[in-house]
């Protein structure tokens, strides 16, 4: 198995972990504002709603991350308190 075959194994069983994380982000401990949750609620309710596939929510979940500023290091530092957290 080559290198890059190992890696995508690795990021696809992080992947699968975090899905199957039925209250991880409850973890977090963290109160939103209520308008900032009800807009939270709403765009994850149509992103699922649309039945998209996954590339298709990877581009949502892109647009908002782009849309928040946040760049390489910043997303990667909030990923890895993220799954400290978990």
């Amino acid at each position: 198995m080559s290198d890059v075959q190992k890696i995508r194994s690795l990021i696809r069983e992080e992947i699968k972990k975090i899905i199957d994380e039925q209250d991880g982000l409850e973890k977090l401990d963290v109160k939103l504002p209520a308008q900032a949750q009800r807009f939270l609620d709403k765009a994850v309710s149509a992103i699922k709603g649309a039945n998209l596939n996954r590339r298709k929510q990877i581009a949502a979940l892109a647009k908002i991350i782009d849309g928040l500023g946040l760049d390489r290091k910043e997303l990667a530092r909030y990923i890895t308190k993220i799954k400290r957290e978990l």
